[in-house]
């Protein structure tokens, strides 16, 4: 579901007695390919993923069209920015180029080639969508899932 506030996106999924992800169980979820936990050395992967954000129109793509990680989750990557339930925990105030405390990890383009490991682009990516957001847009390609809490197991 696209075109849906964060306000509105988080009621959803608590009338489903659900909740919004949160930006490092997205993140965590989101490294991980149809066989690793975490694929993000995997240039493979990452090409993968980089080749998304230079779809045009992706919110139009079916959901459920992709393979599922080992995760079992689809659509991770290449469809839609998504909403989570602390999408502005890293806004940062201040101009981000030139406020010399801040840190550039958090953002793309120049900042970006600073990092020490450049195959996180994607990472430096949506960072950058989530510090120009406000929790009452509502986009075509902006969108959320619902995550739950998973029982612990019995000992």
């Amino acid at each position: 579901m696209v075109q849906v506030s964060w306000f509105a996106a988080k009621a959803y999924c608590e009338c489903l007695d659900k909740r919004l992800p949160t930006i490092d169980e997205w993140e965590y979820v989101a490294m991980a390919s149809t066989a690793e936990k975490d694929a993000r050395k995997d240039s493979l992967f990452t090409r993968a993923i980089l080749s998304g954000y230079e779809q045009p129109k992706s919110y139009l793509t079916h959901v459920g069209n992709q393979e599922p990680n080992i995760w079992e989750i689809h659509d991770l990557h290449g469809l839609v920015w998504e909403w989570a339930e602390d999408f502005n925990a890293i806004i940062l105030t201040g101009e981000s180029r030139n406020n010399g405390n801040t840190d550039l990890g958090l953002f793309c383009a120049s900042g970006a080639l600073g990092a020490n490991d450049l195959m996180n682009y994607a990472a430096f990516m949506r960072y950058a969508m989530r510090s120009s957001l406000k929790a009452r847009y509502s986009l075509t390609n902006l969108g959320f899932r619902c995550a739950a809490d998973l029982p612990l197991p019995n000992k």
